[in-house]
């Protein structure tokens, strides 16, 4: 992988990531907050405000790449935001369509990025990359937005995020494995972390990954309200893979 970032895409896809991220993890807190017993507190963080995030930074990523082309984006974009429209607006009104409309938002991803040059598997492993984070990378920002009435020690606070551990740790396992499959494809030997400006990017994601990892096992383990660091740099991590994105595709 040569050449820069186009740091202008890298900023719209880091806001349209957040928001898909954002979204799926927020369906996945609102869901286990619905197990019994239910917690009333958490079935309910901001969907909307994500769901918002990620069509604007779509719609603004089709501006910017339809004005450097001098014509439409191809049809995969198009459709990974009008996918992003109408599960913001399903969600606003209340409709019980946002997952899906999510989903193929999601599916959508690859096909108009690195994935596309090299195939269907590596399109595939991508988009279960992107919805595996969001489970638990996504879970992290939405457990951020909400304020349980007994704190983060409190049994409620508790519960749920034994609920959510078991969820994480899976889609975590599997984000990781897609993750390094999808680096095989990029770098063409270990030294690439080091010797290119895509893998420094790529070493220091891996970083903050890890760093994430620990901050959520001493979350869990021990019970030490660590949501919002975590969020954090989860926001951080999203930002070093939209500046991966905007790199130039490889030839």
């Amino acid at each position: 992988m040569s050449g820069s970032p186009d740091l202008v895409l890298a900023a719209l896809h880091w806001v349209e990531y957040i928001g898909l991220l954002g979204g799926i993890g927020s369906f996945v807190i609102r869901r286990l907050a619905r197990n019994r017993p239910a917690i009333m507190w958490a079935r309910f963080p901001p969907m909307h405000i994500a769901l918002g995030a990620a069509f604007a930074g779509g719609l603004a990523l089709v501006t910017v790449e339809g004005i450097h082309a001098g014509a439409l984006p191809g049809w995969e974009l198009l459709a990974r935001v009008a996918s992003e429209g109408l599960a913001f607006a399903f969600c606003v009104r209340g409709v019980g369509y946002v997952a899906p409309m999510v989903v193929v938002a999601t599916l959508l991803l690859p096909l108009a990025g690195h994935a596309a040059s090299v195939g269907a598997g590596a399109e595939f492993g991508d988009a279960i990359h992107v919805l595996s984070a969001g489970m638990w990378a996504g879970g992290i920002l939405a457990l951020a937005t909400l304020h349980p009435p007994d704190g983060w020690r409190g049994p409620e606070a508790r519960a749920l995020l034994d609920r959510f551990g078991g969820v994480a740790l899976i889609a975590f396992a599997i984000t990781a494995l897609t993750g390094v499959l999808r680096a095989s494809d990029q770098l063409h030997d270990v030294s690439g972390l080091w010797t290119t400006s895509y893998g420094v990017v790529l070493a220091l994601k891996s970083i903050g990954v890890g760093i994430m990892l620990v901050l959520s096992a001493v979350a869990w383990r021990r019970g030490v309200p660590l949501a919002r660091a975590e969020a954090a740099l989860a926001v951080l991590v999203v930002a070093a893979t939209a500046i991966l994105a905007s790199f130039p595709s490889p030839a």
